[in-house]
């Protein structure tokens, strides 16, 4: 079977500039610069000034059809429900294409959980001595946690939700934590789309680096360089064959012609983070998305892991 030409026929993203993939673009190409905020945990440490980025009014449950779900959702889940559901309506891929037919193909980040919803599990897992007991943690620390507290703490929830409110049933793969896993989740959906195994494949990612605890992290392993802060966005692509999106006649962003994950022991290069701020596993997806509607040609991001991802972006006649 010959390989299809992949293009670009949705684009959904939450990032500091804006609420939705057209805001992003359009404060991006104006050069604005996400706003910030200090963080209230970290009053009074080392950590007060640096401060995250500012997310827009989301309107979430607005957006995702009301509050129902949003009680089983990290903060990563409901960014990446929000760029997930606007890229799939972007292509109108869910009237187009049946189910078993959609793939997901995502990168996600650190999980991370709010000392309010661990605390009590924390305070039945310490032992006589004062320290943390895995084994108190099975005996009483669990039973005292909330039993929906494992919906927002597990790392693949994020594509999980979004492959049951958007009912996509086809295949899927999940790649965590950081930018290269993101890149390896495009490779995947384009080799999939191009060989014809998913009709068509949502791939993008979400990540809550400003999350206070996910923060701390990033700043005791030294990922964060002097300056830098840390910022929550998301962003999904919906990937398709040319020939389909022009039978359909849907508008087309850019024909994806070559994806590359490399080794890259060369430092750190992430586009975005001056004026963004650092979104790690959301990073390359969005950066992808606002290349596509900006018209670029070329996107390359090197990540914490070491990994450096390219895309090849031509218009399509």
């Amino acid at each position: 079977m010959k390989p299809d030409k992949v293009v670009v026929t949705g684009i959904g993203m939450v990032t500091p500039l804006g609420a939705t993939a057209k805001e992003s673009s359009r404060a991006w190409q104006e050069g604005r610069f996400a706003g910030r905020k200090p963080v209230a945990e970290f009053t009074g440490t080392a950590l007060e000034d640096v401060g995250v980025a500012i997310l827009p009014d989301l309107k979430a449950p607005e957006r995702l059809g009301g509050r129902r779900m949003l009680k089983y959702m990290s903060d990563a889940a409901v960014l990446g429900c929000l760029a997930g559901r606007e890229a799939l309506q972007d292509a109108d891929a869910k009237a187009r294409f049946v189910p078993d037919r959609m793939g997901l193909y995502a990168g996600t980040g650190l999980a991370a959980a709010s000392i309010n919803e661990v605390r009590k599990m924390v305070e039945e897992s310490i032992d006589e001595a004062g320290e943390f007991s895995c084994r108190l943690l099975g005996e009483r620390g669990l039973a005292a946690s909330n039993p929906l507290l494992s919906f927002k703490i597990l790392a693949n929830m994020p594509p999980c939700l979004i492959s049951i409110m958007e009912g996509i049933k086809g295949p899927n793969l999940i790649f965590t934590p950081w930018e290269g896993q993101t890149g390896a989740a495009f490779l995947e959906a384009w080799k999939a789309v191009a060989c014809g195994e998913v009709d068509c494949a949502l791939a993008g990612a979400s990540d809550s680096a400003a999350h206070p605890a996910t923060f701390l992290y990033l700043w005791q392993a030294g990922l964060l360089k002097e300056g830098e802060y840390p910022a929550s966005g998301s962003a999904y692509l919906v990937l398709e064959g040319l020939e389909t999106a022009r039978k359909d006649g849907r508008p087309i962003y850019a024909a994806v012609e070559d994806i590359r994950v490399i080794p890259w022991n060369r430092g750190i290069s992430d586009p975005l983070s001056e004026r963004v701020g650092r979104t790690f596993a959301a990073a390359p997806a969005i950066l992808l998305g606002l290349a596509c509607m900006d018209g670029g040609e070329e996107v390359s991001i090197c990540g914490v892991d070491q990994q450096r991802f390219e895309v090849e972006l031509r218009e399509t006649e």
